[in-house]
C-alpha cells in the first residue's frame, strides 16, 4: 500500500451492530405476520410472493425486495466488519462518504455509493466543532461553502485529529 495513502474505516462493531439490526429486520419482516396453522402454499405466498391478485402480486414483490435488501445489507456490513472506507485521503484529495439526498431508502445505501472527491486546491480548511448531541463533529470548508461531514462522525477523536491536521499540511502545499 502506498505510504501517501491513508484509509479510515467504519469501526468494526458498529458494523456488526448495524449488519445485526439489519438482519433481525429483515428476518422479522419476513416471519414475523406469518400464521403457521395455515396451507403451505398460503404460508409460501406470505413470505415470498402472493398470486392471489395483480396488486398482491405486486405489493409482494416490493416487499420481497425489501426484506432481501435487510437481509443482504446485514450479510454484507457482518462479512466486511472491517473493511467499510468512510473517509480516505491520498496524494490527490480527500475522499468521503456523504449522505445521498433523496428517500430514506437511498439513506440506508450510504456505504454502497461512491466517495465524493475534493482536491485538496478546492479546500479552504477543515475543523471539528463538539455539539452537544452529535458529539464532536468535522466540517469541511470549500470555497462554495461549509460542508459537514456527518458520516465521518462514527471516527475515534484519535482519527478525526489526524484527518484534520493531513488535511490541513496538504492544503498548504495545495
Amino acid at each position: 500500500m502506498d505510504q501517501d495513502i491513508k484509509i479510515y474505516y467504519l469501526p468494526a462493531y458498529r458494523s456488526v451492530i448495524v449488519g445485526i439490526i439489519l438482519l433481525l429486520m429483515g428476518i422479522a419482516f419476513t416471519f414475523g405476520l406469518v400464521d403457521y396453522n395455515q396451507s403451505f402454499w398460503s404460508i409460501f405466498q406470505m413470505l415470498f410472493l402472493s398470486f392471489e391478485s395483480v396488486g398482491n402480486f405486486l405489493f409482494s414483490l416490493i416487499m420481497l425486495l425489501f426484506k432481501a435488501g435487510f437481509i443482504l445489507g446485514g450479510c454484507m456490513y457482518i462479512k466486511y466488519f472491517n473493511g467499510v472506507e468512510r473517509a480516505k485521503l491520498d496524494k490527490k484529495g480527500f475522499y468521503y462518504r456523504e449522505i445521498p439526498k433523496g428517500t430514506k431508502y437511498d439513506k440506508l445505501a450510504t456505504d454502497l455509493n461512491k466517495m465524493t472527491f475534493i482536491p485538496y486546491k478546492d479546500i479552504v480548511d477543515i475543523t471539528c466543532e463538539k455539539k452537544f448531541f452529535a458529539g464532536r463533529q468535522l466540517f469541511l470548508t470549500l470555497s462554495a461553502g461549509k460542508i459537514k461531514l456527518t458520516t465521518l462522525g462514527v471516527l475515534k477523536h484519535s482519527e478525526k485529529d489526524e484527518i484534520i491536521k493531513l488535511v490541513k499540511q496538504r492544503i498548504i502545499y495545495a
